[in-house]
């Protein structure tokens, strides 16, 4: 379901701006012609600007919108004016929604912009500021396989298909069930699709 509701996500943003989905479709066309129009794993990892759309999907509506964990040992938490502790045992919730729309590490959070996952713009963040399928040994361990699955599908969609809003049906900026356990759309997602 989280790979299903990540290229949702996905095509929504790209139905709502066609430039970049242009350039994804582009980079698909062009990949799969150098592989003989297979959509292979070699193909697929050559896919840098479909791996940044994802990424920018699962920044701005990650599927876990926080994490759960115990604390193992006594942690001083490293503040520059204060040192809090926390205790061994302690029930600890990570705000990963929250740390994904801090402006402190992606400026215009609400911007859905796939650059923010390029290799120089990466570098320049803390490495627990994307945590889409969480970190450390209790990572998601089906994270290689959603990636994969998000993957084929958004490229066989874009190779063979245009999306777009359904203006009258879905909202821009769009609205986020407030029931869900899982960050989904409310109303559900909309889109024409019109065959290439």
């Amino acid at each position: 379901e989280t790979s299903s509701t990540t290229m949702s996500f996905c095509l929504y943003e790209l139905g709502l701006h066609q430039e970049l989905q242009d350039r994804a479709r582009q980079e698909v066309t062009t990949v799969l012609k150098n592989h003989g129009n297979s959509i292979s794993y070699e193909a697929l990892h050559e896919m840098k600007y479909i791996e940044k759309c994802i990424n920018e999907s699962l920044r701005k509506y990650p599927p876990a919108t926080t994490l759960n964990r115990k604390v193992t040992k006594e942690y001083r938490v490293p503040f520059e004016c204060s040192s809090p502790v926390l205790a061994k045992g302690l029930n600890v919730l990570v705000p990963v929604y929250a740390i994904h729309h801090d402006p402190d590490y992606y400026p215009e959070p609400e911007r859905f912009d796939p650059e923010r996952f390029s290799v120089e713009e990466c570098a320049k963040r803390h490495p627990f500021a994307f945590l889409p399928f969480g970190e450390g040994p209790r990572n998601c361990i089906g994270m290689r396989f959603g990636m994969m699955q998000a993957r084929i599908g958004l490229v066989y969609l874009l190779k063979h298909f245009r999306f777009s809003l359904v203006s009258h049906k879905m909202r821009v900026p769009l609205k986020i069930n407030p029931s869900s356990l899982a960050l989904s759309i409310e109303g559900g997602l909309w889109l024409n699709v019109e065959k290439l």
